[in-house]
């Protein structure tokens, strides 16, 4: 059976960031490699950031959602006048050749 793939995948960004990380942290930790491994594989569960925290910071971390809701439903509501100009355009621009 013949494999799909014709070659290695190649390394993105990302995941050499990753490994680079990952084999920083082996050398450093007193667990050694298989503790790092094991902490970089471990998924996150969804909403686990507030369930771990002390008491005050929860309130705190409440505090501030609720603060971002209310100016986020206030950007939401106002009305802009039809015909009114944009604050910015933000376009590509050309990538620099040569001497930077």
């Amino acid at each position: 059976m013949k494999s799909s793939r014709k070659g290695p995948v190649p390394l993105t960004r990302r995941r050499f960031v990753t490994l680079m990380a990952a084999g920083s942290a082996a050398l450093v930790t007193p667990g050694g490699a298989a503790a790092a491994a094991a902490a970089v594989a471990r998924p996150r569960r969804a909403g686990a950031a507030g369930e771990t925290l002390a008491p005050s910071d929860r309130k705190e971390l409440l505090r501030q959602q609720a603060s971002t809701r209310t100016t986020l439903d206030v950007i939401r509501k106002h009305a802009m006048p039809p015909g009114t100009e944009m604050a910015a355009v933000f376009s590509a621009m050309r990538p620099r050749r040569g001497k930077a």
